[in-house]
């Protein structure tokens, strides 16, 4: 059987205020012809579907299409809620949608009741784990509110399951678990997981993560939450977003991960990363204004990519962002850092009372910026002070 492992859809993400509707539309259409292209069986979405908890009617709409087409498509569908999602918003008609192949998890007591996958003599039994906040569902499950002791508990509630079912010959060839977890692989007390500007943090007393060894003994885990596809063992893997959503993962190689398990508790899954070709444009451009409004290199990026720039200038130029646009079409990010040394300047000279508005603010600028003030900025400080001064006459 082919198993497909997404996670973090975020339908409803925008870009810097800027929507992503017809990107994911466009990863959408790209899911289905690679189902199809693969003979997949089942599709795992590790959680947060959604970009809020309140989803919009478009953001509803995409999903509603995409889980219509996989299910034409035969495919079964397992989903489970993040940390954005509303998981009673998420479970609306689940009862409905499990009788067409589509299985939500979006509760503790969903956890520990799997989803069947059958093909040929093949038996494989799917837990998702959906988020559970500590402080919500330690004291159901009598342990410390923290990420690593309410999960522990539910993988051994989980573990107890898989053994009770076994005992009564019920038992699966194979078992996944789906999480929606930071989950580092180290048994020490440092977090090494790769993170993005675009997650939320879900930390409780500062700490989020849980050590890769509380998966042990399970055949797959598909993990949802941190945004990067890459293994935190060989059998604990991130899919990533199919998406990127911030300029922190302007180098992120989004895609998912196939496994294909064959009969044979002695048979170990294959699984390979697959890369979308869906994309959304980002380029993280640094240089002077010379170099950035002349290096022809960077004409690619001047139509159709979201540009975050960052200026190093000796000073900055008056209406920098808006000379920068007369190149680039979509500037979503602007920064600026001086190239100049910092030097201890002396105490400011008193300013003098007896000059007028423009010439005062240049002896001030002569100190800050260790230069005068320009005909253009002297001409703006003048229109500045007419207004105020006539506001005043007005008042």
């Amino acid at each position: 059987m082919k198993i497909l492992h997404t996670s973090d859809w975020h339908l409803g993400r925008t870009f810097h205020r800027s929507p992503l509707t017809d990107k994911h539309r466009q990863f959408i259409d790209e899911l289905l012809d690679y189902v199809r292209a693969e003979g997949i069986g089942a599709l795992l979405i590790s959680g947060d579907v959604y970009d809020s908890s309140i989803p919009t009617a478009e953001s509803t709409a995409l999903l509603d299409r995409a889980l219509t087409r996989l299910v034409q498509a035969d495919v079964q569908v397992i989903l489970s809620s993040g940390n954005h999602d509303s998981f009673r918003r998420l479970s609306y008609g689940s009862a409905l949608f499990e009788a067409s192949g589509v299985h939500i998890r979006t509760t503790l007591e969903d956890a520990t009741r799997p989803v069947e996958l059958v093909e040929g003599t093949q038996r494989i039994h799917v837990y998702a784990i959906p988020y559970l906040a500590p402080r919500l569902h330690a004291a159901a499950l009598g342990v410390e509110p923290t990420h690593r002791a309410v999960l522990g508990a539910v993988l051994g509630a989980i573990r107890a399951d898989v053994a009770d079912r076994r005992a009564r010959g019920e038992g699966a060839d194979r078992v996944i678990v789906m999480s929606h977890a930071t989950v580092s692989d180290t048994a020490g007390n440092a977090d090494t997981t790769p993170r993005s500007d675009s997650e939320r943090d879900i930390s409780v007393g500062g700490i989020d993560w849980v050590p890769a060894f509380l998966f042990e003994g399970f055949d797959y885990v598909a993990l949802g939450h941190i945004h990067k596809r890459y293994p935190v063992t060989p059998t604990v893997r991130y899919s990533g977003s199919p998406l990127g959503f911030s300029f922190s993962e302007e180098t992120n190689r989004n895609g998912a991960y196939l496994l294909e398990l064959t009969p044979g508790e002695e048979q170990e899954p294959i699984i390979t990363g697959h890369e979308w070709a869906t994309r959304v444009p980002m380029k993280t451009l640094r240089g002077t204004m010379d170099d950035l409004l002349n290096n022809p290199e960077y004409a690619l990026y001047e139509r159709g990519y979201y540009c975050r720039i960052e200026l190093t200038d000796e000073t900055l130029p008056v209406g920098a962002v808006d000379t920068l646009r007369k190149r680039y079409e979509t500037i979503s990010h602007f920064s600026y850092r001086s190239t100049r040394k910092a030097v201890e300047k002396p105490a400011a000279p008193p300013l003098s009372q007896k000059l007028n508005p423009v010439d005062l603010f240049d002896q001030f600028h002569r100190y800050v910026r260790e230069r005068p003030l320009t005909d253009p900025e002297r001409a703006a400080i003048a229109d500045i002070a007419d207004r105020v001064t006539t506001q005043k006459d007005h008042a």
